[in-house]
């Protein structure tokens, strides 16, 4: 079986912004960086990491320094209103090596903890399973 990933990493994921299930996808654009802010059991729940701010919601950017640790783009942003979650393994997780290894990178915990500070309340979240 293979390992549920923890709070702070990031997988690479086809993540389904709102704008995109409101417009009637069911599955995201592209393949892209996420971060696990919650696992509870099986759940994880993801937030998006974007380069690209447009419709993306309400986001925090994420500074250089911290982009660089957690093998990111600079210039990148995290999603704080909406949130994916599905049962893991999912069918959206993208292996990262060819073992397979699904963790891509990990934020610091510092900033982790100003992400999970962040969430809105009324974050959004879509279920992926």
């Amino acid at each position: 079986m293979t390992p549920l990933p923890k709070v702070g990493d990031i997988l690479h994921y086809v993540y389904l912004f709102t704008h995109e299930q409101q417009a009637g996808r069911e599955e995201g654009i592209k393949t892209r960086p996420v971060m696990v802010v919650a696992v509870q059991g099986q759940r994880v729940f993801t937030l998006a990491i974007t380069t690209k701010n447009d419709k993306a919601g309400k986001t925090l950017a994420i500074p250089d320094v911290v982009a660089d640790r957690a093998g990111l783009a600079r210039g990148t942003s995290i999603v704080i209103d909406q949130y994916n979650h599905f049962t893991w393994l999912g069918y959206d997780i993208r292996p990262v090596t060819a073992e397979p290894s699904y963790v891509a990178g990990r934020m610091p915990p510092g900033f982790t903890n100003t992400i999970l500070s962040a969430l809105t309340a009324h974050a959004k979240g879509i279920n992926r399973d």
